[in-house]
């Protein structure tokens, strides 16, 4: 899945984008990390697929701008979505993965295959 951002990278240039890195919020989670997620996130399971190291989780609220030796325009959080979305509609038509989106957490769920 280290793909996903390479491809992003990739297509924003392509879209003539100024770059910027996603951010994954999460990855492999314990009982007890889940245990405290209950409590306030209501897409947290007793089984979650983070325990299996399948699961992994890439914010669509928030990304990180590279700064580089040009002067650097801000991209619209709105835009970066949309081509992470797009980005992740190509992996998942691959086969390689399963994506769920989150509303309420900011999040693309996404399981490998």
């Amino acid at each position: 899945m280290s793909s996903i951002g390479k491809n992003f990278l990739d297509s924003l240039a392509s879209k003539g984008l100024n770059p910027n890195q996603i951010i994954v919020t999460s990855v492999l989670r314990t009982r007890d990390d889940v245990k405290k997620l209950r409590k306030g996130n209501i897409n947290a399971t007793e089984n979650s697929a983070h325990f299996y190291g399948t699961t992994f989780d890439i914010s669509w609220k928030q990304f990180k701008k590279i700064e580089g030796k040009r002067p650097m325009q801000d991209v619209s959080p709105d835009t970066l979505k949309l081509v992470l979305s797009e980005v992740l509609r190509d992996v998942k038509k691959e086969d390689k993965c399963y994506i769920k989106y989150e509303l309420k957490q900011g999040c693309f769920h996404i399981t490998a295959r």
